[in-house]
């Protein structure tokens, strides 16, 4: 432990430091102060210069030394009226109680003229391991990945939802990734996971969940091409309703009212009679008001989603994509996947061969059958025995949006807690989600994003003061973040470490020293 600097300015919302020479402090660097029977934690928040030397001959004194005219002026390197001020913000404070450190936020400031050091991972003794951890990474003082391990409480994070937020290549799937592998350990943890890119469960030879040492038991993998041991994923139209289109696609007022009368009358073969041209059926759709403009666009809908060809009064129609089926296969499909999420599996839907669309349908078909069992066990009083359930949303505000409220993964986002249904929503853009959603979201993972309007609405839905961070979420590199956490006192800065080599070095039993914040 060195010493850095030492305070000379500040109130209960920031303190100034002056840097000892040749230290280097950087934005988001631990910082503690020994202040007698208490320990403040600190984080570097921003940097100034500071002179006792008049800006004149500063000024006088650069000419010379950039044109080498008269040295004799020339500020010498070691001159203590030139330093830098430093900026810290106060993390935590650690207080001796009855003999125990105990952390509280931070209610008063340390003595004047306190000298500050770096940190060490003996200022942490006071953290405690949770139950059920899930692993998100190692404690980070700025650039600096220290020797401690973060855990998440996993049924306190996906009961209260999980928000993973970052610009593009900054490592939201690689932290989706751990966060999987290390719940994966429990087998109490029912997720669902439509991989639209394929790259969690791992094919050919890239590392994947299915390297875990338990995937036998805790993992499950549905896809058009799987393999031995593994679920053909066909799913069959007879299993969706039409409030599963609804809850996903925009849709005109006269084109859910057509989606409607087509399942009253037909119930659960109203696809396949939607898919099928009768002519001599348009003029009774006419007379109950059904436009036939919102037939033939939803037709087309429906066709392009799912691999429907057109059938007419002769033919009926089929599906030209073997992952859908309109006569008995897959019949069963949501109902296995919503089963396995119920034995405390990781549930991984192969996406790469369907849009985006088609698989936000499949979710949310199998989120609502998972949540109507749920809301069974609540009404039974047995709600207790059963898994944590967790739902993996991409790009979340395409179906969290202003226009989505009324969706079930809106419902979930409100309620969910109350039936142990949880989102882990991961996306780029937040501004789109609804404060009120936002707000619901307990934990949340801040990774870089340089687009000014994110960071500040993270920044405003955070559960910690955040309104510091702003520049160091902008600078946060690939793997670097900031969970700012109803479970947690203050915003804990981590790095994330490459799912491939934390499979590498993946050992059974991990070491007794990892903390919980």
């Amino acid at each position: 432990m060195s010493t850095v600097g030492q305070i000379v300015k500040g109130n209960n919302a920031s303190l100034i430091i002056r840097e000892k020479k040749g230290v280097g402090l950087e934005l988001g660097d631990l910082v503690a102060i020994e202040d007698g029977a208490r320990r403040y934690i600190y984080m570097v928040s921003a940097l100034e210069y500071g002179s006792l030397v008049g800006e004149d001959r500063l000024f006088t004194s650069s000419g010379s030394m950039l044109e080498g005219t008269n040295p004799n002026i020339e500020i010498p390197d070691k001159d203590l009226r030139l330093f830098r001020k430093v900026y810290i913000n106060p993390l935590i404070e650690v207080r001796v109680v009855g003999g125990s450190p105990k952390a509280v936020s931070p209610r008063s400031i340390p003595s004047f003229l306190s000298k500050v050091r770096s940190i060490d991972r003996d200022d942490f003794s006071f953290l405690e391991r949770p139950k059920n951890e899930i692993f998100l990474g190692k404690l980070r003082s700025g650039t600096k990945t220290l020797d401690f391990d973060y855990y998440l409480n996993g049924e306190e994070a996906l009961s209260h939802h999980t928000l993973i937020s970052a610009q593009t290549g900054r490592g939201k799937s690689n932290m989706v990734k751990v966060m999987l592998w290390e719940a994966m350990r429990h087998n109490k943890f029912g997720i669902l996971v439509m991989d639209v890119h394929n790259e969690y469960f791992g094919v050919g030879g890239a590392k994947g969940l299915r390297n875990h040492p338990d995937a036998a038991k805790s993992l499950v993998y549905y896809s058009k091409n799987q393999p031995i041991g593994q679920k053909k994923l066909i799913i069959n139209l007879k299993s969706l309703k039409p409030w599963d289109l609804t809850d996903v696609l925009e849709l005109t007022e006269a084109q859910v009212g057509t989606l409607q009368h087509f399942y009253r009358e037909y119930k659960r073969d109203w696809v396949r009679e939607l898919m099928t041209d009768r002519p001599e059926r348009d003029g009774e759709l006419q007379v109950k008001g059904i436009q036939l403009i919102s037939v033939q666009t939803l037709r087309r809908k429906i066709g392009n989603l799912f691999k429907v060809k057109l059938g007419n009064t002769g033919v009926p129609p089929v599906c030209e994509d073997e992952i859908f089926n309109i006569e008995t296969m897959g019949e069963s499909t949501i109902n296995d996947i919503a089963d396995r999420m119920e034995e405390g599996k990781i549930v991984l839907i192969d996406g790469s061969s369907i849009s985006d669309e088609t698989g936000l349908i499949i979710t949310g078909a199998v989120t609502k059958e998972v949540f109507h069992r749920y809301e069974g066990y609540k009404d039974q009083g047995v709600l207790r025995d059963r898994p944590q359930i967790g739902i993996v949303l991409e790009e979340a505000p395409r179906v969290l949006g202003e226009a989505y409220g009324d969706n079930i993964f809106g419902k979930i986002a409100r309620e969910g807690r109350k039936y142990k249904i949880g989102l882990i929503a991961v996306t780029q853009i937040v501004s789109v989600i609804p404060p009120e959603i936002l707000a619901n979201i307990g934990t949340k993972i801040i990774m870089g994003n340089e687009m000014a309007q994110e960071r500040r609405r993270l920044i405003e839905s955070a559960s910690q003061d955040l309104s510091a961070y702003e520049q160091i979420i902008a600078g946060l590199d690939k793997g670097e973040s900031i969970v700012s956490s109803i479970f947690s006192k203050f915003p804990v800065p981590i790095y994330t470490p490459l799912f491939e080599d934390l499979v590498q070095e993946e050992t059974p039993q991990r070491k007794a020293d990892q903390v919980f914040f």
